[in-house]
């Protein structure tokens, strides 16, 4: 991908980010997790995770990988997911694969070894997750990670896209932050077609507007009398809803406002409890 973004040289700056939402190990540059075998398409939840404990967990899977792999001669079954476009369906296959000490490497690892070969990298891990609450401060995170001497911008998310499109559209405010000034003065109603126009530029990796429309249409389908799946798919909407769009309203607001370097934006958003009261009040069957 480095390549691909400067195939003529490795000068130019280049800040990658990591959306992660759970542990993840390279295993001869392709990346693995742990996933339950009879699920192999869900992601495991960790509640309260962080981003030290998630880089805590990449270390002692490493330190199992290497264990099991000393155990086994120098070999470990791993496993990977086939899609069959004639039947529409995945499967996952077992394989063994030979691995020596220095194949086995973490995300931090893997980024400090590009930049030993020459690649201006700047690494940054971001811990997004439906499975809690949306914070202003990961918005925050986001947006310091936009530079003015990077070339370009690097998203990497190995499960799941959401995330990725949600922190692309947070650096393309910030990145045209000049450009929206245009919008505020013309007055507000060219505020929501700009936003929807932004997350149109963002869908290559995932529609953050037509996820929401989708957990509400898959709400209209439960019956009734099924509490446990309506909760389910209403609290997967309102997050979708908290932790992406919502905060992608406000976060333009707060920069028509006032300026990065002035104030953050989980400043800004403790000054207006409304917003927050707004947001703790958000429903997708409304």
């Amino acid at each position: 991908m480095t390549r691909h973004i400067n195939p003529f040289g490795r000068s130019t700056s280049r800040s990658t980010c990591h959306v992660i939402k759970e542990a993840i190990v390279y295993i001869n540059g392709t990346p693995f997790v742990l996933k339950e075998l009879n699920k192999p398409v869900d992601t495991l939840k960790h509640v309260g995770i962080t981003g030290p404990v998630v880089e805590h967990m990449e270390a002692r899977l490493k330190e199992d990988i290497l264990s099991e792999v000393r155990e086994s001669g120098g070999r470990m079954l791993v496993h990977r997911e086939e899609f069959s476009p004639s039947s529409n369906q995945s499967s996952v296959v077992g394989y063994w694969e030979n691995i020596f000490t220095d194949d086995v490497k973490i995300a931090v690892e893997l980024y400090a070894a590009l930049k030993d070969e020459g690649y201006n990298i700047e690494y940054r891990m971001i811990l997004l997750t439906r499975e809690r609450e949306a914070l202003a401060s990961d918005v925050d995170e986001i947006q310091n990670c936009q530079d003015d001497s990077s070339g370009c911008y690097l998203y990497v998310s190995h499960i799941g896209f959401g995330g990725v499109a949600y922190a692309m559209a947070i650096i393309c405010c910030r990145l045209d932050a000049k450009a929206f000034i245009l919008f505020h003065i013309l007055g507000n109603q060219f505020f929501i077609p700009a936003l929807c126009h932004l997350t149109f530029q963002c869908a290559g990796t995932r529609h953050l507007r037509a996820d929401i429309l989708h957990y509400s249409k898959e709400l209209e389908k439960v019956p009734s009398d099924d509490d446990e799946n309506r909760a389910y798919i209403m609290d997967m909407g309102v997050k979708g809803m908290r932790l992406r769009y919502f905060f992608l309203i406000t976060f333009r607001s707060y920069l028509y406002s006032t300026s990065p370097i002035k104030m953050k934006f989980t400043t800004w958003m403790d000054a207006r409890p409304e917003l927050g009261h707004l947001c703790n009040n958000l429903r997708i069957d409304k």
